[in-house]
């Protein structure tokens, strides 16, 4: 096991700065709150306020997808997924070909119509697959929305429970308490005395402390603490990400690199608004991060900082992420982003 470059437990009120540097003086500052824990909330590494509610939006993809794995456990059809439907049930994914098509498939199988979904159609948020979508497609359907995954899990998992398709994304549907109460369970509190939303996706968006999302981020590694099937369940979930990473995002994408890079070792999710979430597998720890300012460069910078600091492999082709150089239009280099040496010294 890796050991790790930082002393531990590292604790401090102040966050942790993301510089952007151009032509080595700092342009802009990003500022992330950061908790990493073990399954019983102790603090690991806490900087800036561990006690901010947050939003961790998509983050949490893998925490919802628990209630779907474990009804397939107790069915005994624990083998009716592939790890690529799996993963794709936690993904914000690009809308690639072979997104929108395993989409179509899981609600194929159950004879669920594409238009049950109600996560509404956009075009996707990458660049290079917007371009050939507009190419291509006259305009985007539900399957191509990012969270369509997520969505088709809920349905799959309302149809399997023989309950009603409508209103499946409402907070009062079965389907909902049942994520709701899985979701109590792994950050031990009670989500609905935070403030509680509707997310991009029409989804229910809940908000609760940044170390308790960590926390459920450890228990979600397979603590022995979890009952058995919750742990196979979680189990189950991590081998598919990390045998089918790509269906996690897709191109260009840090959730997908990563997750390629350190298979089962570490899990990560990402949320939109600047969050990030990881399981440390091996070293039975949750991390739950939040960018201050919103911002996906901030998370990212800050995620590598954090694997970096506990002694993971360096991966080159993650840099682009990590510890990202900045070139103007014509390709050449005017500048950096550096996280700030408490994680980062190198």
């Amino acid at each position: 096991m890796q050991k790790p470059l930082i002393s531990l437990p590292l604790i401090s009120s102040t966050p942790l700065e993301i510089e952007v540097r151009r032509a080595g003086a700092r342009e802009s500052l990003h500022l992330v709150d950061i908790v990493l824990c073990d399954a019983e909330g102790r603090l690991i590494l806490a900087l800036g306020n561990e006690e901010a509610e947050i939003f961790p939006r998509s983050a949490i993809k893998p925490l919802q997808a628990i209630p779907l794995i474990e009804k397939l456990l107790r069915d005994g059809k624990a083998d009716i997924f592939g790890d690529e439907e799996i993963s794709f049930i936690c993904a914000s994914h690009n809308g690639e070909p072979h997104h929108v098509t395993c989409a179509r498939s899981l609600l194929n199988r159950f004879s669920i119509d594409e238009e049950a979904l109600i996560c509404g159609a956009h075009w996707s948020l990458d660049t290079d697959i917007l371009i050939e979508q507009v190419r291509s497609l006259a305009h985007p359907t539900r399957a191509h929305n990012n969270c369509s995954g997520k969505h088709s899990g809920m349905l799959v998992l309302a149809h399997l429970e023989g309950l009603p398709l409508a209103d499946y994304h409402h907070l009062s549907h079965p389907i909902q308490q049942n994520i709701l109460g899985v979701l109590e369970m792994m950050i031990g509190r009670d989500i609905l005395s935070f403030t509680h939303g509707i997310d991009g996706c029409g989804a229910p968006a809940y908000s609760a402390p940044l170390g308790n999302w960590a926390r459920g981020l450890a228990l979600f590694t397979g603590d022995d603490s979890l009952p058995e099937i919750r742990r196979q369940a979680c189990q189950r979930i991590t081998r598919a990400i990390a045998a089918a990473p790509h269906m996690m995002a897709g191109q260009n994408r840090a959730c997908s690199a990563v997750n390629q890079c350190y298979g089962t070792k570490i899990t990560v999710k990402t949320g939109a608004e600047g969050v990030f979430a990881a399981a440390f597998h091996e070293l039975g720890l949750g991390l739950m991060l939040k960018a201050r300012d919103g911002h996906k460069r901030a998370a990212e910078a800050a995620l590598g900082a954090v694997i970096h600091a506990l002694g993971y492999p360096h991966h080159p082709e993650l840099d682009r992420f990590f510890r990202p150089i900045l070139k103007n239009w014509e390709g050449v280099e005017v500048g950096d982003i550096r996280c700030d040496p408490r994680l980062w010294t190198c």
